[in-house]
């Protein structure tokens, strides 16, 4: 397992057999998980293969179209801003982006929304 990996053993293993068994060839997972929460332009998606050594809370904040953060229409953007600077803030302690060298679906943007577990509960 890398030592960058955010992720325990257990849930890297499950991620790194999905990859292997082409899983991500098959269209974008990001689409197909149905969310927890949905806004015009945006949902909110459990992530499948949490940062669970980290975060005891490790959802998704994703683009209903596939799209790149780029491509991103004005209209995506000005709601984007609202979901951060209202839900976000009073729901989750921490959004990361990962670098596109990182990510394993690059081409859809997404946010990775953490509470992070106690003993790394960076104010």
């Amino acid at each position: 397992m890398p030592s960058q990996d955010l992720r325990t053993k257990k849930t890297y293993d499950k991620y790194m057999r999905m990859r292997a068994n082409g899983l991500l060839d098959h269209g974008c997972r990001l689409c197909q998980i149905k969310p927890i929460k949905k806004f015009k332009y945006w949902k909110i998606i459990n992530n499948e293969y949490p940062w669970d050594l980290i975060a005891k809370i490790n959802h998704i904040l994703v683009s209903k179209r596939h799209t790149t953060y780029e491509k991103l229409n004005q209209a995506e953007r000005k709601e984007f801003d609202f979901i951060k600077a209202s839900y976000l803030e009073k729901n989750y302690g921490h959004m990361v982006e990962t670098t596109n060298k990182r990510k394993s679906i690059p081409d859809h943007f997404h946010i990775h929304l953490l509470v992070l577990k106690n003993k790394f509960n960076i104010k």
